[in-house]
Formats: C-alpha cells, sequence, structure tokens
C-alpha cells in the first residue's frame, strides 16, 4: 500500500516524475528505454507508474528476449489487476462482493490471497481487516470537506467484521451487504509475483518497481545493490534517505498522497477496522524491508495503524525500517 514512494535512484529513474501523458497512459502499454547494460520498461498498472529494470552484460544482442521477459512480468500485473479489481464487474472480486450472502466458488490464488489477509487480520490484531469495503463510501479522501458522522461510521461498522466471511479452498461467502477489498496487499502481492516471473535465463539483475512497493531478485549487474530512494514526507519525488537493496523486498505506506485536513487536523487514508476511524498520530510514512513484499507491506500497513506505536511495533519485528513523522 505504497500512497508514498520508495523508487529506484539509479539513473535518476524518479516514477513520480514521469511525463505526465504516460502516468495516464492505459494498460497493456509499454514504453522501453536502455541505458548501457539496463533495459527500463514503464507501464501503468493500479493506478499507478511502475517499472521493471533488467541489466544484461549482451543487452544489445539479446533485447528482443529482455523486452518480451518485460512484456510478460508487465502481464502478470495485469492479470492480477484484472482479476481483484473492485472496478471491474467482471473481476473474481467483484463477483464476490456482489453475491449478496451467496457462496461464490473461488480458485487456489484466490485462497492464498484469504489466508494472507486472515494472516495480516491476526497480526494487525484486528485494526486491518479487508472487509472494511463499507468505509470507502463515507471517507472519499478526495476533495472531503468533513468527517463522517459518528453515526456513519456505526452504520458502516455493521458491514465490517473478517469473522464474518466464511470461506475455505473452493468457495467464500460473505454476508450481505458486506464487500471486501484486496486493496492493502494486492500491490505487494502482485510485485511478488511479477518479479517471480523474470527469466532465470536472464540472471538475476531484476528489479521490479509497482507505485513504490519493489522487488530485487538480485543485485545489480556489477555486484553492487540497487539504491532505492525513500521519498520525503513532503512529496514531490524528493529523496529522503537512498537503502541499498540487493535482494529482497521494499514498501513504504503512507498519506503524503492521500489524506484530508479538517479542522487542522490530518487524516491519514487508512481506516482503523475497529474504530471506522484513520489511526491518530499516524506517521507521514513507514517504510519496511523484507523477504518478499507481501511482508515487507503488511508491516508498513500495520505500523501506520498503530499510530504512536508504529516504532515500537516494527522494532518488535525485527527488520530494517524507516519512519517519517
Amino acid at each position: 500500500m505504497a500512497s508514498s514512494g520508495t523508487f529506484c535512484r539509479n539513473d535518476a529513474l524518479n516514477l513520480r516524475t514521469m511525463p505526465k501523458d504516460f502516468r495516464t497512459a492505459p494498460t497493456d502499454i509499454i514504453d522501453f528505454d536502455t541505458n548501457g547494460p539496463m533495459l527500463m520498461g514503464h507501464f501503468r498498472a493500479m493506478a499507478n507508474p511502475c517499472s521493471i529494470i533488467i541489466e544484461h552484460e549482451n543487452i544489445a544482442q539479446n533485447s528482443d528476449a529482455i523486452k518480451q521477459t518485460v512484456f510478460n512480468m508487465a502481464k502478470e500485473v495485469w492479470r492480477i489487476e484484472k482479476k481483484y479489481s473492485r472496478y471491474l464487474a467482471s473481476s473474481a472480486l467483484s463477483k464476490i462482493n456482489d453475491a449478496n450472502g451467496k457462496e461464490v466458488s473461488i480458485d487456489q490464488e484466490t485462497f492464498q490471497l484469504l489466508n494472507v489477509a486472515d494472516v495480516l487480520w491476526q497480526e494487525s490484531e484486528g485494526i486491518f481487516d479487508i472487509s472494511s469495503g463499507a468505509f470507502r463510501q463515507i471517507w472519499k479522501f478526495s476533495n472531503q470537506k468533513k468527517i463522517p458522522s459518528q453515526s456513519q461510521i456505526d452504520k458502516a461498522l455493521t458491514n465490517v467484521g473478517w469473522k464474518r466471511i466464511h470461506f475455505n479452498e473452493h468457495s467464500v461467502r460473505l454476508e450481505s451487504g458486506m464487500q471486501i477489498d484486496f486493496g492493502g496487499i494486492g500491490k505487494e502481492y502482485a510485485a511478488d509475483k511479477c518479479a517471480a516471473t523474470a527469466s532465470e535465463e536472464l540472471g538475476s539483475s531484476v528489479l521490479v518497481n509497482l507505485g513504490g512497493d519493489v522487488v530485487a531478485k538480485g543485485p545489480r549487474l556489477t555486484g553492487k545493490p540497487w539504491d532505492i530512494g525513500i521519498e520525503t514526507k513532503h512529496g514531490g519525488g524528493k529523496v529522503w534517505k537512498t537503502v541499498p537493496l540487493a535482494r529482497g523486498a521494499i514498501a513504504t505506506s503512507g498519506d503524503v498522497y492521500k489524506s484530508i485536513t479538517v479542522n487542522g487536523k490530518r487524516y491519514s487514508h487508512i481506516i482503523n477496522a475497529l474504530t471506522g476511524y484513520p489511526a491518530p498520530n499516524a506517521p507521514n510514512t513507514v517504510t519496511v524491508v523484507a523477504p518478499n513484499c507481501t511482508e515487507a507491506g503488511m508491516l508498513s500497513t500495520i505500523a501506520m495503524l498503530k499510530g504512536l506505536d508504529a516504532e515500537a511495533f516494527l522494532e518488535d519485528q525485527g527488520r530494517p525500517h524507516w519512519v517519517q513523522r
């Protein structure tokens, strides 16, 4: 859930300063660029600018094969987006949400994501819950001038509750009125799957960046780590700190680009599922490094919801992390 940025700084690649015409480009289009041994593919997915970077000692001779690999990797991201988008009536997610209390058949991938959601719910002690879709109706975070009333929040809370979701390996059923949303884990999961799609024949110098959720399959061609910039809490693509990443993942959660201020008080877009309100005193951004992006994103999101206890929670996890307040 990277509403604030982490991005690869190699060769001044900053995803937040891409040309405006590309940032709003349709999916299924990749813009390729090369720089020495580096080939970069830029595309759009999940409402974010994304990139895939591959370094290869014979980049010119293998250009077509590498471009095909990048396209196949991007196709995996687009596949996941279309499958779990809440904006597409034909998506697997929409079919679950529109079932009106009826049981819906699911495949192994959806079962796996539901299990990840269960772990996230347990680790967060219930404050993060993918059944929080009802809150989207009252917390807009786009030109919102006032916060929802307590009665609106109470009504939304009646349609939230992970334990009211019934699922097994073959099916899932939501109680009538409930909705789920994989937005809190979907992009990180897609980043992991995208990196796993990279052809082994092209080596491991592969970096995936899905709107700030970053996976390094291996170090750069020189053996050195990639330099990953953490965006300042003030936004605008300026770098606050640079983190070396040779292998693994880094994810940033934050409210730099998605929050509201009402009567002088800032409200983050990440909602506590137990209260219906954004966590008070939440950090501006939380960045976590972990073996995979799914874990990094889970920890950064939970930390945001912990408010003043974010740093203590992250210390207990034992993963490298950085917090901006």
